[in-house]
């Protein structure tokens, strides 16, 4: 993502960008937004795993939430992605019909 906006800037310093069509912008924001989507999905159990080894590490390895969160952290993550789901199903009919993706 970060190369491909250090190009894009590049692009757009040049001018090059100015000959683009709007379907071609319309597509750069829908590939930088599954871009993103996919990173913000893949942060997840980064993040929960992380969490789970910090608390152990500190000692809090014992306490039932840690045990309870160590032990279902599959159906953890999948809540937290299902949260997602359920958000981008509600925003993303409204950004699209507002025009973000023209």
């Amino acid at each position: 993502m970060i190369a491909g906006a250090v190009i894009v800037n590049i692009l757009e310093s040049n001018g090059t960008l100015k000959t683009l069509s709007p379907e071609g912008i319309a597509a750069i924001k829908w590939t930088y937004f599954i871009l993103f989507c996919i990173m913000g999905f893949c942060l997840v159990p980064v993040v929960i795993r992380y969490f789970i080894f910090a608390q152990i590490k500190i000692g809090n390895g014992g306490h039932s939430l840690i045990k309870w969160l160590q032990a279902s952290e599959q159906t953890v993550i999948y809540g937290f992605w299902c949260l997602f789901v359920i958000g981008l199903s509600i925003g993303l009919p409204v950004a699209v019909k507002q025009g973000f993706f023209k």
